[in-house]
Protein backbone atom coordinates (compact mmCIF):
# COMPACT_ATOMS: atom_id res chain seq x y z
CA UNK A 1 0.00 0.00 0.00
CA UNK A 2 2.83 2.40 0.86
CA UNK A 3 4.43 1.73 -2.53
CA UNK A 4 1.14 2.46 -4.29
CA UNK A 5 0.71 5.77 -2.42
CA UNK A 6 4.32 6.72 -3.17
CA UNK A 7 3.78 6.08 -6.87
CA UNK A 8 0.71 8.34 -6.89
CA UNK A 9 2.89 11.24 -5.75
CA UNK A 10 5.97 10.53 -7.90
CA UNK A 11 4.49 9.70 -11.28
CA UNK A 12 3.04 13.13 -11.96
CA UNK A 13 3.65 14.08 -15.57
CA UNK A 14 4.71 10.56 -16.48
CA UNK A 15 3.97 9.95 -20.20
CA UNK A 16 1.12 7.55 -20.89
CA UNK A 17 3.33 4.86 -22.39
CA UNK A 18 5.69 5.05 -19.43
CA UNK A 19 2.82 4.73 -16.96
CA UNK A 20 1.63 1.55 -18.67
CA UNK A 21 5.16 0.11 -18.51
CA UNK A 22 5.49 1.07 -14.85
CA UNK A 23 2.16 -0.58 -14.02
CA UNK A 24 3.28 -3.73 -15.83
CA UNK A 25 6.62 -3.80 -13.97
CA UNK A 26 5.02 -3.12 -10.60
CA UNK A 27 2.45 -5.90 -11.06
CA UNK A 28 5.29 -8.41 -11.60
CA UNK A 29 7.53 -7.26 -8.81
CA UNK A 30 10.10 -5.60 -11.10
CA UNK A 31 11.70 -2.29 -10.16
CA UNK A 32 10.96 0.66 -12.44
CA UNK A 33 12.77 3.99 -12.24
CA UNK A 34 13.41 6.96 -14.48
CA UNK A 35 16.89 7.43 -15.87
CA UNK A 36 19.05 10.05 -14.22
CA UNK A 37 18.62 12.40 -17.19
CA UNK A 38 14.85 11.92 -17.22
CA UNK A 39 14.76 10.93 -20.91
CA UNK A 40 14.25 7.21 -20.39
CA UNK A 41 13.72 4.52 -17.79
CA UNK A 42 15.26 1.36 -16.34
CA UNK A 43 13.59 -1.83 -15.14
CA UNK A 44 15.37 -4.49 -13.08
CA UNK A 45 13.80 -7.92 -12.87
CA UNK A 46 14.23 -11.66 -12.87
CA UNK A 47 15.91 -14.01 -10.43
CA UNK A 48 19.49 -15.25 -10.42
CA UNK A 49 20.99 -16.54 -12.62
CA UNK A 50 18.46 -15.00 -15.04
CA UNK A 51 18.42 -11.46 -13.69
CA UNK A 52 18.01 -8.83 -16.39
CA UNK A 53 17.97 -5.09 -16.84
CA UNK A 54 15.76 -3.38 -19.43
CA UNK A 55 16.63 0.16 -20.47
CA UNK A 56 14.81 2.49 -22.82
CA UNK A 57 16.45 5.79 -23.72
CA UNK A 58 18.58 7.69 -26.23
CA UNK A 59 20.62 5.46 -28.52
CA UNK A 60 24.19 4.63 -27.57
CA UNK A 61 25.05 3.43 -31.06
CA UNK A 62 25.36 5.41 -34.29
CA UNK A 63 23.49 2.74 -36.24
CA UNK A 64 20.36 3.28 -34.14
CA UNK A 65 18.65 6.65 -34.50
CA UNK A 66 16.53 8.22 -31.80
CA UNK A 67 15.75 5.93 -28.88
CA UNK A 68 16.76 2.33 -28.39
CA UNK A 69 15.73 -0.61 -26.25
CA UNK A 70 18.57 -2.34 -24.39
CA UNK A 71 18.43 -5.56 -22.40
CA UNK A 72 21.36 -6.90 -20.40
CA UNK A 73 22.12 -9.97 -18.32
CA UNK A 74 25.22 -11.42 -16.70
CA UNK A 75 26.94 -14.58 -17.93
CA UNK A 76 29.66 -14.76 -15.29
CA UNK A 77 33.42 -14.88 -15.84
CA UNK A 78 33.29 -17.07 -18.96
CA UNK A 79 34.43 -15.12 -22.03
CA UNK A 80 31.85 -16.24 -24.55
CA UNK A 81 31.86 -14.36 -27.84
CA UNK A 82 28.58 -14.75 -29.69
CA UNK A 83 26.96 -12.25 -32.04
CA UNK A 84 23.68 -12.20 -33.92
CA UNK A 85 22.65 -9.23 -36.08
CA UNK A 86 19.78 -8.40 -38.38
CA UNK A 87 20.76 -8.93 -42.02
CA UNK A 88 19.95 -5.34 -42.96
CA UNK A 89 22.24 -4.05 -40.19
CA UNK A 90 25.10 -6.29 -41.34
CA UNK A 91 24.86 -4.89 -44.85
CA UNK A 92 24.97 -1.27 -43.66
CA UNK A 93 27.82 -2.00 -41.22
CA UNK A 94 29.92 -3.74 -43.85
CA UNK A 95 29.46 -0.79 -46.17
CA UNK A 96 30.50 1.62 -43.43
CA UNK A 97 33.55 -0.45 -42.49
CA UNK A 98 34.67 -0.51 -46.12
CA UNK A 99 34.25 3.24 -46.55
CA UNK A 100 35.83 4.15 -43.23
CA UNK A 101 38.78 1.78 -43.18
CA UNK A 102 39.56 1.22 -46.85
CA UNK A 103 38.97 4.57 -48.49
CA UNK A 104 40.69 6.34 -45.54
CA UNK A 105 43.62 3.91 -45.92
CA UNK A 106 43.37 2.81 -42.30
CA UNK A 107 44.94 -0.58 -41.68
CA UNK A 108 43.15 -1.57 -38.48
CA UNK A 109 39.76 -1.24 -36.85
CA UNK A 110 39.92 1.44 -34.18
CA UNK A 111 39.09 0.30 -30.65
CA UNK A 112 36.49 3.08 -30.39
CA UNK A 113 34.44 1.15 -32.97
CA UNK A 114 31.70 -0.97 -31.32
CA UNK A 115 32.51 -4.66 -30.89
CA UNK A 116 29.67 -5.69 -33.16
CA UNK A 117 31.29 -3.80 -36.04
CA UNK A 118 34.85 -4.92 -35.25
CA UNK A 119 33.76 -8.55 -35.15
CA UNK A 120 32.54 -8.34 -38.75
CA UNK A 121 36.19 -7.72 -39.65
CA UNK A 122 37.80 -10.11 -37.16
CA UNK A 123 35.55 -13.17 -37.46
CA UNK A 124 33.76 -15.07 -40.18
CA UNK A 125 30.00 -15.24 -40.45
CA UNK A 126 28.24 -18.57 -40.17
CA UNK A 127 27.36 -19.96 -43.62
CA UNK A 128 23.75 -19.55 -44.64
CA UNK A 129 23.12 -23.29 -44.62
CA UNK A 130 24.04 -23.40 -40.92
CA UNK A 131 21.56 -20.65 -40.08
CA UNK A 132 18.79 -22.57 -41.87
CA UNK A 133 15.47 -20.72 -41.40
CA UNK A 134 17.24 -17.61 -40.06
CA UNK A 135 19.52 -17.13 -43.05
CA UNK A 136 17.42 -14.48 -44.79
CA UNK A 137 16.87 -12.37 -41.68
CA UNK A 138 19.99 -12.67 -39.51
CA UNK A 139 23.74 -13.16 -39.57
CA UNK A 140 25.77 -14.87 -36.83
CA UNK A 141 29.41 -14.05 -36.11
CA UNK A 142 31.98 -15.35 -33.64
CA UNK A 143 35.35 -17.06 -33.23
CA UNK A 144 33.87 -20.49 -32.47
CA UNK A 145 31.17 -21.63 -34.92
CA UNK A 146 30.08 -24.64 -32.88
CA UNK A 147 29.14 -22.47 -29.89
CA UNK A 148 27.11 -20.21 -32.16
CA UNK A 149 25.31 -23.22 -33.60
CA UNK A 150 24.52 -24.66 -30.16
CA UNK A 151 23.33 -21.27 -28.92
CA UNK A 152 20.98 -20.82 -31.85
CA UNK A 153 19.73 -24.37 -31.86
CA UNK A 154 16.21 -24.94 -30.59
CA UNK A 155 14.24 -22.39 -28.54
CA UNK A 156 16.26 -19.30 -29.52
CA UNK A 157 15.69 -19.90 -33.22
CA UNK A 158 11.95 -20.23 -32.54
CA UNK A 159 11.93 -16.92 -30.66
CA UNK A 160 13.81 -15.20 -33.49
CA UNK A 161 11.37 -16.57 -36.06
CA UNK A 162 8.45 -15.26 -34.02
CA UNK A 163 10.14 -11.87 -33.65
CA UNK A 164 10.70 -11.55 -37.39
CA UNK A 165 7.11 -12.46 -38.15
CA UNK A 166 5.84 -10.08 -35.48
CA UNK A 167 7.42 -7.12 -33.71
CA UNK A 168 10.84 -6.99 -35.45
CA UNK A 169 10.65 -5.51 -38.96
CA UNK A 170 13.31 -6.45 -41.57
CA UNK A 171 14.73 -2.92 -41.56
CA UNK A 172 14.98 -2.69 -37.76
CA UNK A 173 18.58 -2.70 -36.48
CA UNK A 174 18.94 -5.61 -34.08
CA UNK A 175 21.98 -6.85 -32.15
CA UNK A 176 22.32 -9.71 -29.67
CA UNK A 177 25.89 -10.03 -28.39
CA UNK A 178 27.64 -12.08 -25.68
CA UNK A 179 30.88 -10.43 -24.68
CA UNK A 180 32.89 -9.65 -21.53
CA UNK A 181 30.68 -11.83 -19.36
CA UNK A 182 27.44 -10.17 -20.44
CA UNK A 183 24.63 -10.69 -22.93
CA UNK A 184 23.20 -7.52 -24.49
CA UNK A 185 20.28 -6.95 -26.85
CA UNK A 186 19.87 -3.67 -28.74
CA UNK A 187 17.18 -2.59 -31.15
CA UNK A 188 15.55 0.61 -32.29
CA UNK A 189 12.47 1.60 -30.31
CA UNK A 190 11.05 5.05 -30.97
CA UNK A 191 8.38 4.77 -28.26
CA UNK A 192 8.26 2.43 -25.24
CA UNK A 193 5.36 0.37 -26.53
CA UNK A 194 4.60 -2.23 -23.85
CA UNK A 195 3.87 -5.00 -26.35
CA UNK A 196 7.22 -4.49 -28.10
CA UNK A 197 9.12 -4.30 -24.81
CA UNK A 198 7.61 -7.50 -23.42
CA UNK A 199 8.12 -9.37 -26.70
CA UNK A 200 11.79 -8.33 -26.78
CA UNK A 201 12.14 -9.35 -23.13
CA UNK A 202 10.74 -12.82 -23.88
CA UNK A 203 13.29 -13.27 -26.66
CA UNK A 204 16.11 -12.00 -24.45
CA UNK A 205 15.24 -14.33 -21.58
CA UNK A 206 15.52 -17.32 -23.90
CA UNK A 207 18.77 -16.01 -25.37
CA UNK A 208 20.18 -15.49 -21.86
CA UNK A 209 19.17 -18.94 -20.69
CA UNK A 210 20.70 -20.54 -23.77
CA UNK A 211 23.90 -18.48 -23.43
CA UNK A 212 24.25 -19.59 -19.81
CA UNK A 213 23.86 -23.18 -21.01
CA UNK A 214 26.65 -22.65 -23.54
CA UNK A 215 28.81 -20.96 -20.88
CA UNK A 216 28.44 -24.03 -18.67
CA UNK A 217 29.38 -26.33 -21.55
CA UNK A 218 32.33 -24.08 -22.41
CA UNK A 219 33.56 -24.19 -18.80
CA UNK A 220 33.14 -27.96 -18.47
CA UNK A 221 35.01 -28.71 -21.68
CA UNK A 222 37.79 -26.19 -21.11
CA UNK A 223 38.43 -27.67 -17.65
CA UNK A 224 38.28 -31.24 -18.94
CA UNK A 225 40.91 -30.73 -21.61
CA UNK A 226 43.69 -28.29 -22.42
CA UNK A 227 44.50 -29.83 -25.79
CA UNK A 228 44.72 -27.22 -28.60
CA UNK A 229 42.52 -29.42 -30.77
CA UNK A 230 39.56 -28.57 -28.53
CA UNK A 231 39.53 -25.07 -30.04
CA UNK A 232 40.36 -26.03 -33.59
CA UNK A 233 37.46 -23.94 -34.92
CA UNK A 234 38.38 -20.73 -33.11
CA UNK A 235 40.73 -17.96 -34.09
CA UNK A 236 43.97 -18.11 -32.04
CA UNK A 237 43.87 -15.93 -28.97
CA UNK A 238 40.37 -14.52 -29.47
CA UNK A 239 38.65 -17.02 -27.22
CA UNK A 240 41.01 -16.59 -24.27
CA UNK A 241 41.55 -12.84 -24.42
CA UNK A 242 38.74 -10.26 -24.14
CA UNK A 243 38.44 -7.92 -27.11
CA UNK A 244 40.48 -4.78 -26.63
CA UNK A 245 38.87 -1.42 -26.13
CA UNK A 246 38.36 1.28 -23.56
CA UNK A 247 36.24 0.45 -20.55
CA UNK A 248 32.86 2.13 -20.57
CA UNK A 249 30.09 2.50 -18.05
CA UNK A 250 28.00 -0.06 -19.89
CA UNK A 251 30.62 -2.78 -19.39
CA UNK A 252 30.01 -2.78 -15.64
CA UNK A 253 27.92 -5.45 -13.95
CA UNK A 254 24.18 -5.40 -13.69
CA UNK A 255 23.81 -4.64 -10.02
CA UNK A 256 20.98 -5.59 -7.78
CA UNK A 257 18.63 -2.69 -7.16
Amino acid sequence: MLQTIKRWFTRGGLPGEWAAVEDWADARGHQFRRSREGNGFVIDGGELPLRWRLEWGPSQRAYITGHELRLRGELGPVELQLLLLSRSLVESMEKEVFEQYTEDLQTRVDTATPEEMRWLVLFQKLPGQDLKSLRDSFAAVGPTPRWLLQWLDGPLTLQLQQARSGWLAPADPFVLIAHRGRLTLRTQCAEPDLQRLTAALSLFQVALREALRIAELWTDQSMASTQPSLWSNSAPGYLDTPASGPATEETGPVTKP
